[in-house]
């Protein structure tokens, strides 16, 4: 074969090669991972007890120390939660009384932390003299985190302008009802059920959506504004439990959602969300971004029995 044949030859490939190596051209073969890629599982903040702290026996008048693993294993990021130490203080003390309530923050997974964070708290603390007519006494102790949380879900939807399939035109979607799998946060959207409503316009028609919302998590819903208090030693008020704020955005119009706030009943209800300014009929069906966004509180506890000795 010539050279200028070879040269003909070979010179394209050398700059596709370059061009990819640059990054000039994307490779096909290589899938780009995205925020929503993490956007999955069930849980938000777990805790666990660090190996012997607490021991499960130890000596009455004894120190030891209390401490926990917490692991952000939701796609969420979590400021200014709070992690809570309870004892029986009859037989055992803290330290440091301003360690009871601790505050923390953790990112959750991204496409920069893919495990998410996690960080470690102890506590030390002291048994106590246990009844003089007892050879051993157990005892628990209990450790709370409560903290805010959001549940995100980007979603496309058919916008069908023509409900009564007067237009003779082939559409290029259809509503339908959409299940999901959760979201990457303990409080998922389940369902998510559309319907186009006639307007007192007869040339609108108004966009319906019922959403339904379940406690997926193995902890509580609680309203995110309290959690401080909640993760305190003040009595829970049922007011403050189950609370869910939500915002619907249909491409860039809010949506008119009720119940606003939602209180979830037996961990899961429904809200049902439209858009009241409505939507031409003029227009052909189309697909649009649906955007759900759900913030709230949420708490979860652990626990572990110890024996007290003489």
């Amino acid at each position: 074969m010539e050279p200028n044949k070879i040269i003909k030859i070979i010179l394209p490939v050398i700059i596709i090669l370059v061009l990819f190596i640059s990054g000039c051209i994307q490779n096909p073969f290589v899938t780009t991972t995205t925020q929503d890629d993490f956007r999955t599982g069930s849980q938000g903040i777990l805790m666990e007890f660090l190996t012997n702290a607490p021991p499960s026996e130890i000596y009455e008048e004894y120190p030891f120390q209390i401490g926990v693993i917490l692991k952000n294993t939701g796609a969420y990021d979590t400021k200014n939660g709070f992690i809570s130490f309870t004892i029986e203080e009859d037989y055992m003390e803290l330290m440091n009384q301003n360690q009871e309530t601790i505050s923390f923050s953790l990112k959750g997974k991204s496409v920069s932390l893919p495990t998410g964070d996690q960080l470690i708290k102890t506590v030390k603390a002291n048994t106590k003299k246990i009844d003089e007519q007892s050879e051993k006494h157990e005892s628990t102790i209990l450790v709370s985190t409560c903290y805010q949380y959001q549940t995100k879900k980007d979603i496309t939807i058919c916008i069908d302008t023509d409900v009564y399939d007067l237009k003779k035109m082939q559409k290029v979607c259809l509503v339908k009802d959409i299940t999901l799998t959760p979201q990457g946060a303990p409080v998922a959207i389940t369902k998510i059920e559309s319907e186009m409503l006639p307007a007192e316009d007869d040339n609108l028609i108004k966009p319906a959506f019922k959403i339904q919302i379940k406690n997926v998590g193995n902890g509580e819903v609680i309203d995110k504004d309290k959690i401080s208090d909640i993760c305190s030693s003040e009595p829970v008020d049922y007011k403050e439990l189950n609370i869910v704020d939500i915002k619907v955005m249909l491409s860039n119009e809010e949506l008119e959602c009720k119940p606003e706030p939602l209180k979830l009943k037996d961990n899961e209800d429904e809200v049902r969300c439209i858009l009241e300014k409505g939507i031409s009929k003029d227009k052909a069906t189309y697909t649009s971004p649906l955007t759900i966004e759900l913030n709230y509180g949420y708490t979860y506890s652990i626990s572990k029995k110890i024996i007290i000795k003489k």
